[in-house]
């Protein structure tokens, strides 16, 4: 079965905008995730599925840990997903944000992108204005050599037009 993204995406829309950075947070990662990671066929479905759905639970990792995962599931079904596509959607969806090693293909494509995003122009701000928070600790989360180079670069990049704008 293919799974109709942009049904799945408006089916988790109404969850998503309840969050602090919205759906364009999601459409943000799956960008990034499309343009930087290569993603096998036979798991675009599970990936592009779990980007989605990854933050549908809340705001907090609290939220998105104890709701998502049953948020997903119900959207999946309402989808006509079969229950092992949904529980390994749901199984990244409860666990995204941690670091296991050597995770699956689908996690590590959501876990980096969404880690980039932090570098994005609209969200590096939210994150670049908290007391002491470390970039480079974000750095080393990522998984992927590639990930972290587009990472460093964004980085770069934030850093200069964060100097422009303060030296005018």
């Amino acid at each position: 079965m293919r799974v109709e993204y942009e049904k799945l995406f408006a089916l988790a829309k109404p969850y998503l905008e309840k969050n602090d950075l919205g759906s364009a947070h999601t459409n943000r990662v799956l960008d990034i995730a499309r343009k930087s990671f290569p993603i096998p066929k036979e798991l675009e479905d599970l990936t592009v599925s779990a980007i989605i759905l990854h933050d549908i639970g809340g705001s907090s990792i609290k939220e998105q840990y104890e709701k998502g995962p049953g948020i997903a599931m119900s959207v999946l079904r309402q989808m006509g997903c079969d229950e092992d596509f949904i529980g390994q959607v749901c199984q990244i969806v409860g666990t995204h944000h941690d670091h296991p090693d050597n995770p699956p293909t689908a996690f590590r494509v959501l876990f980096d992108a969404d880690k980039i995003v932090m570098f994005s122009p609209e969200e590096f701000p939210i994150y670049d204005a908290r007391p002491k928070f470390d970039w480079n600790k974000i750095i080393a989360l990522i998984y992927t050599e590639q990930g972290k180079t587009i990472a460093k670069t964004m980085l770069q990049q934030r850093r200069r037009k964060k100097q422009r704008i303060s030296k005018n």
